[in-house]
């Protein structure tokens, strides 16, 4: 379930997203906020699929330390459209290490969560089975609130995951490229973090 102000706040970040056009494609996380309960929620579409990853892992990879930007080697940069050196931030919902690529998508090391934040705390998002990835179990995550947004959550330890995200930036949004651009960032980034 989500807050009524989670879902003002999906729409408030789509608004910006659609306002910035090119210039840049962030995209908020639908999320609740764990720490507050009130009889205000609003109930899953029926479009949202409970899909829980298996929590067997080939091992457990810990991101904390890592830099996000540093996770896409730059061999893979001309395939995946990255021209230039991601910039880094926080990503405001899960308070961790974001990349920002232009024109491409981002890049989050989650240290505050994991995949069960998309399983069985999100809300107006619909959630399936991916390909795992470096046999690492993968989920999709298509942004039902903005119809833009497609998110590749690989499950690589307890309370963490890497989230890869892709956001069209064009008026008819083809669904399957946004969420394989997802899933093809979250495919390069596995490379480092294995290798790690």
């Amino acid at each position: 379930m989500i807050h009524a102000r989670w879902i003002l706040l999906i729409a408030a970040l789509s608004a910006t997203v659609a306002l910035m056009g090119c210039t840049q494609t962030s995209a908020g996380t639908p999320l609740p906020d764990a720490t507050e309960t009130t009889s205000n929620t609003v109930e899953p579409t029926d479009s949202t699929t409970s899909t829980e990853p298996s929590s067997e892992r080939p091992r457990e990879i810990d991101l904390e330390g890592n830099d996000p930007c540093q996770q896409i080697p730059q061999a893979d940069w001309p395939r995946l459209g990255i021209g230039r050196p991601g910039e880094r931030s926080e990503e405001p919902t899960f308070q961790s290490p974001n990349c920002y690529y232009s024109s491409v998508g981002e890049v989050t090391l989650v240290i505050t969560d994991g995949v069960v934040a998309w399983t069985e705390k999100a809300s107006n998002v619909d959630v399936s089975d991916a390909d795992p990835i470096a046999d690492f179990p993968t989920i999709t995550v298509w942004n039902e609130a903005d119809q833009r947004s497609c998110y590749t959550a690989v499950d690589i330890a307890d309370g963490q995951h890497l989230l890869t995200t892709a956001t069209s930036v064009n008026a008819n949004v083809d669904r399957a490229e946004t969420c394989d651009r997802s899933y093809q960032l979250a495919n390069s980034a596995m490379k480092t973090l294995v290798a790690s």
